[in-house]
């Protein structure tokens, strides 16, 4: 009971909350602050990948309303370059939403050098998704024209070598058994669609073949739905995250190595997520039939 109430009280981006979140495999997750905190002007001295980087004062900044590839991914090693070609050893302007930091101590900042915005950059280069959490909204209407253009020039992600499609897995964050894991299991997935999707019908499955049939909820473009562990109210929380419940959940996932698989109501297998000793191996599939 105390680890429902911990996950009810935490959960909420990618990319990108509310009343769930929680860090885990290299996501950010936000924690309420003070509204719209004072830009302010720092050096960046390490670019980890596409959307996070080290300042020169030690601490880390995560790209607001945007989700580059995670390791492995098609494109990760062409976003991660971008953003160094833009922003190392460079003076940046960080401009802040309503939410400062987020449950890992990482600043969450739109990044500019001069007048562009780092984070719609790679955005309009097919290198990084829309990806709301929380109540940092300032910059969605612009990070979703930029989605739907890179979309319609097949760029990046989009095109068929990214093999993205309308929904996407960013994270399964299972339950560690051997380690003082304050966070319940939980599943992330994005609309990375231009239209509103009804999840009635949608099935989110297991190696081992447990699966979860969606209720009738819809996420929008650009945020995301997560299915947590425990028991709760399916819906949206007062930051505006969708929050669906697998009460038994925290059983599913291997915590070594596993691989989610999200399918449509047809059967079709829309998208796959594997991790690895918190390494993510992406593939995604339109095809029929049973997941591999």
């Amino acid at each position: 009971m105390r680890a429902i109430l911990v996950l009810i009280g935490t959960l909420s981006c990618t990319s990108c909350i509310g009343d769930i979140e929680r860090p885990a495999h290299g996501e950010a997750f936000a924690t309420s602050t003070a509204p719209v905190a004072t830009d302010e002007l720092v050096r960046v001295k390490r670019v980890y990948d596409g959307d996070t980087v080290l300042l020169e004062d030690g601490r880390t900044v995560r790209y607001l309303g945007v989700n580059a590839p995670e390791y492995q991914e098609p494109f990760y090693l062409k976003a991660k370059r971008l953003n160094e070609s833009l922003v190392m050893r460079r003076e940046v302007r960080l401009e802040f939403d309503r939410e400062r930091g987020d449950g890992r101590d990482r600043l969450l900042a739109y990044v500019y050098v001069g007048d562009e915005m780092v984070n719609a950059r790679l955005v309009q280069e097919g290198l990084a998704h829309a990806f709301f959490i929380g109540s940092n909204r300032r910059h969605h209407t612009l990070f979703l024209r930029l989605q739907a253009e890179a979309q319609q020039r097949k760029v990046g992600i989009w095109s068929a070598r990214g093999r993205v499609g309308d929904l996407k897995i960013t994270n399964v964050h299972p339950v560690d058994p051997t380690q003082d894991d304050r966070y319940p299991s939980y599943v992330r997935i994005a609309n990375l669609g231009t239209a509103t999707i009804r999840l009635t019908g949608y099935v989110l499955s297991s190696e081992g073949d447990q699966s979860y049939l969606f209720p009738d909820v819809n996420v929008d473009p650009g945020y995301t739905v997560i299915v947590a562990g425990g028991s709760g109210s399916d819906g949206v929380d007062k930051k505006g995250q969708l929050v669906v419940h697998w009460p038994i959940q925290d059983s599913v996932w291997n915590p070594v190595e596993d691989t989610a698989f999200l399918k449509d109501p047809t059967g079709s297998l829309v998208d796959t997520f594997h991790y690895k000793d918190k390494r993510v191996r992406k593939s995604t599939s339109r095809s029929k039939g049973k997941a591999p």
